[in-house]
């Protein structure tokens, strides 16, 4: 039966159906195998087996399986039946069958082996008997016409006449093929009748063997009968025992439904003390507002009542006065010429106050001294304060600038830190997947040791096969020499017939060259009419000529193409099946494989830069003149900077490749393995350059292509060497020389050009930018003179890439880093330049003057920026900066050219034949070659070992057979007694854990229902406590009220009497009044003066004081204490509901969790409320650190306060005053939190 991609097939381990997607011999497993696509996810895997894909599925849709695993399906979905007993017995999965089939194909083979040697011996003996006229006729079909063109061959060069296929002809060689071919013949039929004969003997061993294997069978049947029966008790025990469980769970269930109940009733419970407290709330709020409106009125009548009494002792004052100077002036009888005693008295007063002030003032000016002398020692304080300050200023900054470095080194590591994080989470897939992968190897062991006893059955059968293989490849190597001989006659006649067709050749184009001179005598003889036609004819032929030379040309060039092609085509397919044989090993990260495609890669790179500096050299030419109208109008100036500079990136990239394939060839092969662990990133890095090769084939390489990709590269490899190889690892000086010079020659011409092009756009005097252009040209130019005096004493026969280390140039360790370090400063100063020009030419164009150059200050601004930009913190200044990075690369070109002119003579003298001894030494001994012997080594030694394991295995399989069939018993007795114990135990532990657990919520439910009931009598006591107090103290208010009533009544009364009596005194006596009312403004004058005196006094202190800041972004603060209030707002709405209104578990689900599931999410919501909480607070001290003056300190990255301003907010509240209202009931003390405002409105109301 024969399965195919594409049919229906049904998995009965499974049990469902699929369709196969693979039917081949993969890697992961010996033997064929069939990839199926299942209709339901009961697979294994997605249809790739250890990182190679086979067919593409969904997750857990793929599976592999043998044939004896699969049932064929028709197209209704019905099982295909076999065709025949023979057919089935056929398919039946024994070692036998399966020898069988092998012996089968292997009779196929031979008769198609046969076969061909019968199609190999027809033709030669044809050759011998066979009329040669068919022959010559099927040779002449093959050859073209010479009719047809005739008109051509006359135009065509020698070289390209068609060639001939000449048909063999056999000589007396071939001779002796005849008696060849009936050994052949007898030889053949011999083998068949011997392969006839053993194909009957491999049949009646079949047959027996299946005999063998039915007895075997029925036996184990037996056995397997004696199983069901000890399994079929133990079904009968499990029965029982569910019956009993299932009672179990029932009761359990019972209980759970009156434990819901209960839960259910103390819900409604509460929820009904929830509606009385909160009625009781409100009535106790109603209380409070009654009792607070109580004490506000109180308050008002108290304070008009004080101020009547003190307008009530002024008047009794007065009164009295008038009274006595009445009296004393009836006694006297007249008018007294001294002063009364009411002025006496009035006078004293007035002294007795002045007295008062000038002892307040006198205390006022001895404590502003205090406070100046205070001032002065806290200004002392703070000016020495500001000097500590100043220099813990010093240290900060210092500390600051560190704490930069510190933090630009952490962001890298940062980065660094989130590869390796995206590292480890691939890693974890990984491991994921592997164990998935484990469980289903796990699975597949069990299989595979099944098929373990039929590949040992078959190895034998193999054997056997092996043997008459090697007799059939004996008789067709003899056969193989004999067509060898054959075709090593053919090919002599063959090259004989050659020389006669060149011969040929020769004298048809001597033939052709005289009929040419006489067809030119002929014509020379006839008119001028005819000379003319002749020459046109003679024009047209040559274009003729030309156009079928360009065809041939453009003919043989494609075919030449498709032929590479091809040959690509093949050294691909070639590997893929070289990979194929190789073993898992050889193909890991960091193996042989990738070490090889590292050594591929790195001249695959230099190859790749030639390309690209051959392309953009034919491309932009060298300019012969640098002038202002070049620079600002055309483009050769730029071209050619963007020309230097990339080459500059491409020979430093080289430089850094040479280096690796030096070291690469020169390393051991730990090294090389090392290496190619990392050819991954490397071949990443290499999709710049083809960025750049594709740029260059649609012709858009120009100069407004970046480099960051590139000097990325070049960075990249730069490191990676230093990481792999370090300074140990001995380079190929020569071309480390050629390769570095070239680069910081082009690097010179870029810079060179670009200063040279600044230097022109400079308008009036030239200034630091002209004088720097002009030392970058003159020291660019001995650089270059340097350069090439050192490349010129190069030796060219080590400079190659087919030397790895090749002469000792005297360089030291690093010059590879010293080359990379110049290298470095030449991008920085290419950089700085070309900005500096970019931005000139952008301010030239903006000015809309083109002919008008820039200033040399707008310019050194410009190159400020430019520097800054390129350099940043190592920037000392446009031109400082640059000169130190030209320096630099000066110093490293003098001491090359100086070395070199040292090492030429050591060179001269020790020749050449050092340098071959290296290379092959180094090519001998090159690593990969030393790696693919010991690769070598090993393979044969474990194929000795597997040898010697297999003889072991065979000697031991046999006693395991013998243990196993017991083991087995037993195992499987022990397994299933452990497996009905860990039930019964897991399921005895999981219903004592439920009883546990709901008993301890009841009792948590009751606890709780008695807190609740506690706590709801304690509060009705206290709110019953709170309304008797309240109702006492609104009856002391109502008898206090009318007391103060009938007091103002009384009052009034006295009032309307003295004024009556005093009304009738002041008409008596007009003098009175009106000295009253010259003393009333006497004394206003003197108020009038005082207030005068204090007003100057205070602008003074007030003058002296410094200025208030005045906030200017008074809008956007009060937005934001609007944000504040939200946000105060919506955490006051949240923390409400989560403490008002929790919510309650609902006992009635399936899952027990959920309560510890509220529980927690309660828990989690009040942490994140104390969150908000603390972030709110640590706004509003933000927020009000900023709104003081002076309270906040001076920081760059946070809000601080200063000393003062942190003890205030720190500082608790003071008792400022306690005020005792006379009450004869219970006494109580209220605390009320005021500002200085809210003071000084209790102290006005309390005493004035």
């Amino acid at each position: 039966m024969s399965f195919k991609v594409g049919q229906r097939v049904e998995v009965p381990v499974k049990e469902c159906q699929g369709m196969i997607a693979y039917v081949g011999h993969p890697a992961f497993a010996s033997g064929k195998w069939i990839g199926v696509i299942l209709d339901e996810p009961k697979g294994k895997n997605n249809g790739s087996v250890k990182g190679q894909v086979y067919f593409k599925c969904a997750e857990n849709h793929g599976m592999f399986a043998r044939q004896t695993q699969l049932i064929l399906l028709d197209d209704f979905g019905n099982r295909t039946e076999p065709v025949s007993p023979s057919s089935a017995g056929s398919n039946a999965t024994t070692p036998d069958d399966s020898a069988a089939r092998a012996r089968s194909r292997l009779n196929s083979s031979r008769l198609s082996l046969s076969g061909s040697r019968t199609l190999l011996s027809a033709p030669s003996t044809e050759s011998l008997t066979g009329s040669l006229h068919e022959r010559r006729d099927g040779g002449e079909s093959l050859i073209p016409a010479p009719t047809s063109t005739s008109k051509r061959a006359s135009f065509v060069e020698t070289g390209f006449v068609e060639t001939l296929k000449p048909q063999f002809v056999p000589g007396q060689v071939m001779a002796g093929s005849a008696a060849a071919a009936n050994l052949v013949e007898e030889k053949l039929s011999h083998l068949q009748l011997m392969q006839e004969n053993d194909n009957l003997k491999s049949q009646v061993r079949d047959l027996t063997e299946k005999v063998e294997t039915l007895r075997v069978k029925r036996m184990q049947d037996k056995e397997r009968m004696k199983d069901f029966e000890k399994t079929k008790l133990q079904v009968e025990q499990l029965l029982e025992f569910k019956a009993k469980v299932m009672e179990s769970q029932a009761s359990l269930q019972r209980e759970l439904q009156r434990a819901r109940q209960e839960a259910r009733e103390a819900h409604a419970a509460r929820e009904q003390y929830q509606e009385e407290m909160s009625d009781l709330s409100e009535t106790v709020e109603m209380a409070t507002l009654d009792k607070e409106m109580a004490e506000e009125k109180a308050e008002t009548l108290q304070i008009e009542l004080d101020q009547l009494k003190e307008k009530l002792e002024e008047q009794t004052l007065d009164l009295e006065i008038l009274r006595t100077e009445m009296s004393e002036r009836a006694a006297g009888g007249g008018a007294t010429t001294g002063a009364s005693s009411y002025e006496v008295k009035q006078l004293e007063q007035q002294n007795n106050r002045l007295r008062d002030t000038l002892v307040k003032m006198r205390d006022l000016s001895a404590h502003e001294k205090h406070e100046f002398q205070k001032l002065q020692k806290d200004m002392d304080q703070k000016k020495s304060e500001i000097l500590e300050l100043g220099r813990t200023k010093e240290k900060l900054s210092a500390r600051v600038e560190e704490m930069e470095h510190q933090i630009a080194d952490l962001q890298e590591q940062v980065d660094a830190a989130l590869g390796a994080e995206e590292m480890v989470e691939m890693l974890g897939e990984r491991k994921m997947a592997l164990e998935e992968k484990v469980a289903e190897l796990e699975e597949a062991v069990a299989d595979l040791e099944a098929l373990q006893d039929m590949s040992d059955q078959l190895a034998e059968s193999s054997k056997e096969l092996e043997l008459e293989l090697r007799e059939e490849l004996d008789l067709a190597l003899g056969a193989a020499r004999d067509a060898q001989r054959h075709r090593d006659a053919a090919l002599e006649t063959l090259a004989d017939r050659e020389l006669t067709i060149t011969k040929f050749r020769e004298l048809t184009h001597q033939l052709q060259e005289q009929c040419l001179q006489l067809q030119q005598r002929v014509q020379s003889t006839e008119s001028t009419k005819t000379n003319v036609r002749g020459a046109d004819q003679q024009l047209a032929e040559i274009l003729d000529f030309q156009k079928t030379f360009a065809e041939t040309r453009a003919q043989t060039k494609a075919v030449d193409l498709e032929l590479r092609r091809l040959d690509a085509e093949e050294a691909r397919n070639h590997v893929c099946y070289l990979l194929s044989f190789m073993p898992p090993v050889f193909l890991t990260r960091g193996g042989d494989h990738d070490a090889i495609l590292t050594l591929l890669l790195i001249p695959r790179m230099t190859q790749k830069t030639e390309i690209l500096i051959s392309q953009v050299r034919e491309k932009y030419r060298s300019i012969e003149k640098i002038d202002r109208t070049s620079v600002v109008r055309g483009h050769s100036v730029a071209q050619y900077s963007f020309r230097s500079r990339l080459c500059s990136h491409m020979y430093a990239l080289q430089t850094t490749l040479g280096c690796f394939e030096s070291a690469l060839n020169s390393c051991n092969t730990e090294m090389l393995l090392k290496a190619g662990a990392a050819y991954p990133e490397m071949a990443a890095q290499e999709k710049s350059l083809d960025s750049l090769i594709e740029l260059a084939k649609r012709d858009q390489l120009d100069e407004n292509l970046p480099m960051d990709a590139i000097e990325k590269c070049c960075g990249y490899f730069a490191t990676m060497f230093s990481v792999l190889f370090g300074e140990s690892t001995a380079v190929n000086q020569a071309r480390l020389i050629v390769n570095g010079t070239r680069t910081l020659g082009n690097t010179c011409d870029a810079i060179a050009t670009d200063a040279a092009a600044i230097k022109v756009l400079i308008q009036g005097e030239s200034g630091d930018i002209g004088k720097l252009c002009q030392h970058v040209e003159t020291t660019c130019e001995v650089i270059q003179q340097h350069l090439k005096s050192a490349r010129r004493r190069v030796p060219r026969d080590h400079a190659g890439p087919a030397f790895s280390v090749g002469a000792n140039l005297g360089l030291d360790k690093d010059s590879n880093e010293q080359f990379s370090t110049c290298y470095q400063h030449g991008v920085k100063i290419m950089k700085t330049l070309q900005y500096l020009l970019k931005s000139a030419l952008q301010a030239i164009t903006e000015n809309g003057d083109l002919d008008t150059g820039l200033a040399a200050d707008k310019l050194k601004e410009m190159a400020a920026t430019s520097s800054e930009r390129v350099y940043d913190t190592e920037d000392l200044g446009p031109v400082t900066t640059v000169k130190t990075s030209l320096a630099v690369i000066q110093q490293l070109a003098a001491n090359l050219a100086q070395k070199m002119a040292e090492c030429e003579n050591e060179l001269a003298i020790s020749g050449q034949t050092q340098s071959q001894q290296l290379s092959m030494e180094h090519e001998q001994m090159t690593p990969i070659v030393a790696r693919a012997s010991a690769v070598r080594k090993e393979s044969e030694e474990t194929k000795i070992l597997s040898r010697k394991l297999e003889a072991r295995d065979s000697d031991i399989r046999e006693a395991r057979l013998a243990l196993r069939e017991k083991q087995e018993e037993l195992s499987e007795m022990t397994l299933r007694k452990e497996l009905a114990e860990k039930r019964f135990a897991t399921q005895q532990h999981e219903h004592e854990m439920n009883v546990d657990k709901l008993k301890r919520k009841l009792e948590e439910a009751q606890n709780q229902l008695k807190r609740k009931e506690k706590e709801f009598e304690e509060t009705m006591d206290h709110l019953q406590t709170d309304i008797d107090s309240l109702e006492t103290e609104k009856g002391q208010l109502k008898e206090k009220l009318k007391s103060i009533g009938k007091k103002t009544i009384s009052v009034s009364g006295a009032d309307s009497m003295t004024g009556s009596t005093s009304i009738t005194s002041t008409l008596d006596n007009k003098y009175y009044v009106q000295e009253i009312n010259a003393l009333k403004q006497a004394l206003n004058n003197e108020h009038q003066q005082k207030k005068k005196i204090m007003c100057a006094v205070l602008r003074q202190k007030l003058d002296s004081l410094e200025p208030l800041p005045s906030p200017t972004n008074l809008k956007s603060l009060d937005t934001k204490i609007q944000e504040l209030r939200k946000k105060t707002t919506d955490l006051v709405k949240d923390v409400e509901k989560t403490l008002v209104y929790p919510t309650v578990p609902d006992l009635r689900r399936k899952m027990p969790e959920t309560s510890y599931h509220y529980l927690l999410e309660r828990q989690r919501n009040i942490m994140q409320l104390k969150e908000r909480v603390d972030e709110l607070v640590a706004q509003v001290r933000r927020e009000a650190i900023k709104r003081t003056p002076g309270g906040r300190a001076e920081a760059n990255f946070a809000v601080y306060p200063n000393r003062e301003m942190a003890a205030a907010m720190q500082e608790r509240k003071l008792l400022a005053a306690e005020i005792k209202i006379p009450y004869n009931g219970p006494e109580q003390s209220f605390s009320v939190n005021v500002g200085p405002q809210d003071l000084r409105k209790i102290h006005t109301l309390m005493y004035y």
